[in-house]
């Protein structure tokens, strides 16, 4: 399949990123990788920063619609199920993501804003998902009533920190110990509270 010049770009952006780094990365190199003119890259995403931005926006979507389970949901399962499944495979795969750890490692003070003060793209585009989940799994009996839009910005923030806190997750136990908690916190959140006993 022939990509688009915006393709193009932003796989370029990545490239450049991953060996160089944001600061080092100019319109001139990313032109040079993508086969294009300097002037398609501004038009394609402005700013040095706004590309980075927009290349990570991407690398997110193909990172979610890898691990994303197509409807129909398998039969015996919930979207709670599916959503938690999801949710740790969405995680790992952004871990080993060598674009987001080369941000993380060389250039996060890019991703700071989006940390501490803003939603991005990329935060829109992930609470539009678990939005879905949590409303089909309320009509399915399997999550509680609640507000979609607040228990998915909730979980959002929540999750945000074990992706990227990879480094710690590695350095304090094995990664799949830490994925059966991170289980039990997005189920014990969400699940349906059980009447009291009589």
């Amino acid at each position: 399949m022939v990509k688009s010049t915006e393709a193009l770009v932003l796989a370029a952006v990545r490239e450049e990123v991953m060996a160089y780094g944001v600061r080092r990365a100019t319109a001139t190199s990313i032109a040079r990788r993508a086969g294009v003119s300097r002037v398609t890259v501004y038009r394609v995403g402005g700013t040095i920063n706004d590309l980075v931005m927009s290349a990570l926006v991407s690398e997110f979507r193909q990172l979610l619609d890898e691990v994303r389970v197509p409807d129909p949901i398998p039969a015996g399962a919930d979207r709670l199920t599916v959503l938690v499944d999801e949710v740790l495979g969405f995680l790992s795969a952004l871990r080993a993501s060598p674009l987001f750890r080369a941000l993380q490692h060389h250039d996060a003070e890019i991703l700071l804003p989006y940390l501490l003060d803003r939603l991005g793209r990329s935060h829109e585009m992930l609470l539009s998902h678990l939005r879905e989940r949590i409303t089909g799994g309320i009509a399915d009996g399997s999550v509680r009533e609640v507000d979609p839009d607040r228990a998915a910005l909730v979980l959002l923030l929540a999750l945000q920190s074990f992706a990227v806190s990879g480094s710690i997750v590695q350095a304090h136990g094995h990664a799949s110990e830490i994925e059966d908690e991170i289980r039990h916190v997005v189920t014990g959140y969400l699940q349906p509270v059980a009447p009291p006993a009589p």
